[in-house]
């Protein structure tokens, strides 16, 4: 009798646990795809799920599902199908090796800092993959099951593509890398010859480029293309209409000549085409783009594409242009050789093609949407699973990236906050006057480090939401939508600094936090989240701004967030703290030595 009661609990708790293992749901967030044409399935990675979906596509049933330790990022099918890859995880990421058709985890590989894109070497014994918050590409033996080399790439490289031939890597580094006030600002490609595995050029895009996602090769290898935004920061927010802040872009690359060939605009004349995200080209000879913050896909034909852009370099004149020029400034350019379908699902991600059928993927939806590319017959949904009905945070979430809440459609809160943080560019905002534009912020921590806005001219970050609501996006929401998007907003949390180890094995004494107390940014970046939030004129206003305080910006995340200072001037923190601290005024740094300095700033990018 006295261990029946201990057992009898014990067997309760086993059967609460299960029943609770078994019954919690996590959000699906469906992201990138990998096919399998030759047996008919498509793996779906759950990005926020921690698994991949296997979708069998004669039957429409995902009856598979392979399960991961970290959630996943990218997919990548051995040629053969026998092998599945996938990068998961953040700080210490991995790459997973799942044989197929049974889902069995071979072997994880260690990767870099959020490990995304990949790609294959053309003889399949070498995988690449860009390591987002490390800044650059692992190249790993599979063979062996290691990474052999590391090839550095520019700012968070976000994607990459191997040309058909194989002797091209090609990446798309997410944000631009400059000082925000320098003559161009904007985030690059980098091209890497294959045979040495070293950086063959850097091809910086148009004036404002930035949020780089998609990328494909054409498939004689001559073009690669790549979706991104080009933000129009030299002007007032005022100016949506139009297109006029922010645009959404193509740009391709001649590979051979290892240059820029032509940037043009996706959008419409009075509607955007917000967010471009994944690409892929179809068998159609069209190149399809998902549109995030549209939730639409857009389908360019690439063979009247080209013939115009020939024209247009050759003199003629094409669609209203006379020059090369214009191209990336025209709305119409792209509309006779364009179209665009409106999805089931809400913000796309992901697009592959399985022969005349083209598959989507939506980050706000359970299913994927396989979609006829020559008939307007309707869509078949292909159910991924079930998940818990959306709470405020998510539903905050998606009203982030939501374009349709902006006038004309031309971008989402994400356009400029891109994961809730920040795009590098100066924007000249009308809340503290115009003529003086400042450096976009990271939204970590806003909610409980009021006020808000780099000179503290919001009381506090829901102010802040509303007006940007109703003076950048352009119109009026409800009341409940703001409030969610709120929600969103203080659930964010910081990623772990990429720069840890380092500091922990070049820093075991942490000589660091030293300098950091001795030098007198503690006095302002204190407390739990590295603010007093007092403000402060420290010396580097200029113009309209020149002897204006600012709001002591949190140091979190401060690895992640250049360029500094409220105009973005500095690229680096080391420049913050040399060239524009002349005065000391911004934490005493004049007098230190190279090799303090450089303790300091590290200690600081582990914050």
């Amino acid at each position: 009798m006295s261990m029946s009661i201990p057992l009898k609990a014990l067997f309760f708790f086993w059967v609460t646990v299960v029943c609770i293992s078994c019954c919690r749901k996590e959000y699906l967030s469906p992201g990138a795809m990998a096919v399998d044409r030759e047996r008919q399935l498509v793996y779906t990675a759950l990005t926020t799920a921690g698994v991949v979906a296997v979708t069998n596509l004669a039957t429409g049933q995902t009856s598979g599902r392979i399960e991961l330790e970290r959630n996943p990022h990218s997919l990548l099918l051995s040629p053969d199908g026998s092998m599945l890859f996938v990068s998961c995880g953040e700080a210490g990421g991995s790459v997973e090796v799942i044989s197929l058709p049974g889902g069995k985890r071979e072997k994880s590989i260690a990767a870099g800092h959020t490990p995304q894109g990949l790609a294959l070497s053309a003889d399949g014994q070498t995988l690449y993959v860009a390591n987002r918050f490390d800044g650059n590409i692992s190249v790993i033996d599979l063979q062996r099951g290691e990474v052999v080399s590391v090839i550095p790439a520019v700012r968070e490289p976000h994607t990459l593509c191997m040309t058909p031939d194989g002797t091209t890597l090609a990446t798309a580094n997410f944000l631009p890398a400059q000082a925000a006030t320098a003559d161009t600002v904007a985030a690059q490609i980098t091209l890497v010859d294959v045979s040495s595995n070293t950086v063959r050029t850097h091809i910086t895009l148009p004036d404002g480029a930035q949020s780089l996602w998609g990328l494909s090769c054409s498939p004689d290898g001559k073009y690669l293309y790549c979706t991104h935004l080009i933000s129009r920061y030299g002007v007032p927010v005022t100016q949506l209409d139009r297109g006029w802040i922010n645009t959404n872009a193509l740009s391709i690359v001649d590979l051979a000549a290892g240059s820029l060939y032509a940037t043009l605009l996706l959008d419409d004349v009075d509607h955007g085409a917000a967010n471009p995200a994944g690409i892929c080209i179809g068998e159609d000879r069209r190149l399809y783009v998902a549109l995030a913050g549209a939730h639409e896909l857009l389908a360019l034909d690439l063979q009247t594409m080209h013939e115009r852009l020939a024209a247009l370099f050759s003199g003629e004149q094409v669609n209203g242009l006379h020059d090369r020029a214009e191209l990336s400034a025209s709305l119409s350019f792209a509309s006779p050789f364009s179209k665009r379908i409106r999805l089931q699902g809400r913000s796309p991600r992901a697009v592959a093609t399985v022969g005349s059928t083209l598959l989507v993927s939506c980050r706000f939806s359970t299913f994927l949407e396989q979609l006829p590319m020559e008939t307007h017959a309707p869509a078949r949904l292909l159910s991924l699973g079930s998940e818990p009905k959306h709470d405020a945070a998510r539903r905050g979430e998606l009203a982030f990236c939501d374009a349709s809440i902006c006038y004309q459609g031309w971008q989402s809160c994400v356009s400029c906050h891109p994961d809730g943080r920040a795009d590098g560019l100066n924007w000249d905002q009308r809340n503290d006057g115009l003529g003086n534009p400042k450096n976009t912020k990271s939204l970590l921590f806003s909610h409980v480090t009021p006020p808000v806005m780099i000179t503290g001219i919001r009381k506090d970050a829901e102010t802040a939401v509303r007006n940007g609501i109703l003076h950048t996006l352009n119109t009026q929401q409800p009341e409940s939508l703001a409030a969610d998007m709120d929600t969103y907003l203080r659930q964010l949390r910081p990623v772990e600094s990429p720069f840890l180890r380092e500091y922990r094995a070049k820093d075991p004494e942490q000589l660091g936090k030293a300098i950091y107390d001795r030098t007198g940014c503690n006095r302002c970046h204190s407390g739990a989240y590295l603010t007093d939030r007092k403000k402060y004129d420290v010396g580097t206003g200029a113009g309209n701004d020149r002897a204006t305080p600012f709001d002591t910006p949190t140091l979190r995340e401060a690895w992640r967030t250049a360029p500094y200072l409220y105009d973005g001037r500095a690229a680096t923190l080391h420049e913050a703290f040399t060239s524009c601290n002349p005065g000391d005024l911004h934490g005493v740094t004049q007098n230190l030595t190279e090799q303090e300095l450089e303790t300091l700033i590290l200690y600081i990018q582990t914050l």
